[in-house]
């Protein structure tokens, strides 16, 4: 049983690699968040995503949270322009697919102060394509999904139902 792991897990991301980077990527830029059960699961999605957005020319760049994640968060914050700061150029440059691993453990009240300022930049942003990691599916959920959050359908859930777990927001 546990030499089918790898390749249930090399599956499972596959199947996630291809449902973000999907025949209109990047054009269509739908910010999405998965939960990965452990970090041997999130490394082997990423490296899928990462190899199907380079088939695409679309660089990837991962940023770890987990070290600091308010603070993390704020210098990701730091480098999207403001709308007022955008030129009517028609020109955009291509996309780069930024990965903002352990973005779950943003969750709660006490995080909220770096998610606002986020949430009113990052939703404007056409510099990048987002893919909100973590471990804990319902936490990610809770916050994506929960009205009175800051994040509140800032992103879609692409997390492979085996990896999801039970509960509710």
């Amino acid at each position: 049983m546990t030499d089918d792991l790898p390749s249930d897990t090399q599956a499972l991301a596959e199947q996630v690699a291809a449902t973000f980077v999907h025949r209109l990527f990047p054009s269509l830029r739908s910010p999405v968040f998965l939960a990965c059960p452990d970090d041997e699961c999130a490394a082997i999605c990423r490296t899928a995503i990462a190899v199907a957005a380079k088939r695409k020319r679309v660089k990837t760049e991962v940023v770890d949270l987990k070290p600091d994640p308010a603070a993390q968060l704020d210098q990701v914050t730091a480098r999207l322009r403001d709308i007022n700061d955008r030129t009517n150029n028609a020109k955009h440059p291509w996309p780069t697919l930024l990965i903002l691993d352990g973005f779950d453990l943003l969750e709660g009240s006490k995080h909220d102060a770096p998610t606002f300022p986020f949430r009113s930049r990052f939703q404007f942003d056409r510099e990048h394509l987002w893919l909100f990691m973590g471990r804990d599916w319902q936490r990610l959920r809770r916050m994506f999904g929960d009205r009175r959050l800051p994040l509140y359908q800032a992103a879609s859930n692409i997390t492979p139902e085996p990896w999801r777990t039970s509960g509710s927001i």
